[in-house]
C-alpha cells in the first residue's frame, strides 16, 4: 500500500471514530512512522512528492498501530511521545499533561523580567512541573550563571521521572533540583531549609485548575488519557492556587527579596484570584496576561 492510499484509508477510519482534524492526524502519524529509525527526517511535503512510495511491512504495521490508538482518542503527543513547547521537544506520556501553547506565555513573561534584571542572581521554582517544559525552556534561554537555584516540584514520582528525563536531554539534570511532594509540604520544606540565596525569586505555577463539574465536559482525548490529578482542583478549581497565594507572604517575610509569581488559570477564575491576592497580599502588584485569543490566562504577582 502506498502513501496516498494509506492516508486516504486512515483518514476515513479516523473520521468514522469522530476524530477532529483526521487528515492532519493521519499525516503526522505517517510521518512519524516513516521517520522512525531513519537518519534523515522527512517533512509533510515529502509525503506528497513521493505519494507512490510503498510502505514496507514494518512501516504498515506501525502506522496501523498508531491509527488504532488515535481512533481510541489517544492524543497524538502520547502516541509519538513528543510535544513541542517554546521551540523545544519534550518527551510526554500519560503520566504528564500535554504542554499547551497558552502556557508558553509564562515562559515569555519570565524572560521579559530577566531582560530587565540588572544582573541580580535569581532563584526559580517551578510548581506542578509536569514534563518540566516551563523551567527547562526558561533555563535553555538564560545564561546559566544568572540562576542561583532551580527547583522543580510535582506530587507524582512518575511525573518527576519524566521531567528529569527531559532535563537530561538538555543537560539540565544537574542544574535543576527535582522534589516530589505535595504543594504545602514542598513550600514548607523550602522555607525551613532557607535555600533562597539570591535577591530575586521567581515562582512559576501551572497547577491543576479545572473545576470538578467542568471536568465532565472535557474532550474524550483529555478525560481518557491525561492524568486527572493534574487537572482537577476542587469545586472552584482554585484549591491549590489559593494555597500558593497564601504562602507567598510567609516566604516574603522570611527571605526579604523580590518575588514574582506566575500563575496560569482559566479566564473565568482570574477575578477570584485577584480578589484572593488583594486580601492576602495587599502590597502585591497584579498584572494580567492575555493569550493569543485575547483571553486572560496568566496572573503575575510581583511582591517587591
Amino acid at each position: 500500500m502506498n502513501i496516498q492510499q494509506s492516508l486516504k484509508i486512515s483518514t476515513k477510519k479516523l473520521n468514522l471514530s469522530n476524530i477532529p482534524s483526521s487528515a492532519l492526524d493521519a499525516e503526522v502519524l505517517l510521518l512519524e512512522t516513516l521517520n522512525r529509525n531513519r537518519c534523515e527526517k522527512l517533512d509533510k511535503s515529502w509525503l506528497y512528492v513521493n505519494n507512490n512510495y510503498e510502505l514496507n511491512k514494518n512501516e504498515k504495521k506501525l502506522f496501523d498501530s498508531f491509527i488504532d490508538q488515535r481512533r481510541k482518542h489517544k492524543p497524538i503527543a502520547y502516541i509519538i511521545n513528543r510535544k513541542e513547547f517554546f521551540g523545544f521537544n519534550f518527551y510526554v506520556d500519560e503520566n504528564v499533561l500535554i504542554p499547551r501553547p497558552e502556557t508558553e506565555f509564562i515562559v515569555e513573561e519570565v524572560l521579559k523580567i530577566m531582560k530587565n534584571n540588572n544582573d541580580d542572581k535569581i532563584d526559580i521554582i517551578d510548581i506542578g512541573t509536569g514534563s518540566g517544559c516551563i523551567i527547562i525552556s526558561i533555563l535553555n534561554k538564560l545564561k546559566e550563571e544568572i540562576i542561583e537555584n532551580a527547583y522543580a516540584n510535582d506530587i507524582s514520582p512518575k511525573t518527576i521521572k519524566i521531567a528529569k528525563r527531559n532535563a537530561k536531554e538538555y543537560n539540565l539534570d544537574k542544574k535543576i533540583k527535582f522534589i516530589t511532594n505535595d504543594l504545602g509540604k514542598f513550600l514548607d520544606n523550602l522555607n525551613e531549609k532557607n535555600i533562597y540565596n539570591s535577591n530575586r525569586l521567581i515562582i512559576t505555577a501551572n497547577l491543576p485548575y479545572v473545576k470538578s463539574d467542568d471536568y465532565k465536559t472535557l474532550s474524550k482525548d483529555i478525560k481518557k488519557h491525561e492524568p486527572k490529578i493534574a487537572l482537577i482542583a476542587g469545586k472552584n478549581g482554585l484549591v491549590l492556587i489559593e494555597k500558593l497565594i497564601k504562602s507567598i507572604l510567609k516566604i516574603k517575610k522570611k527571605h526579604k527579596k523580590k518575588i514574582h509569581v506566575f500563575i496560569e488559570a482559566d479566564p473565568s477564575q482570574i477575578s477570584k484570584i485577584i480578589a484572593v491576592t488583594s486580601e492576602e497580599l495587599d502590597k502585591a502588584n497584579i498584572k494580567i496576561i492575555k493569550d493569543l485569543s485575547g483571553k486572560e490566562r496568566v496572573v503575575l504577582l510581583s511582591y517587591c
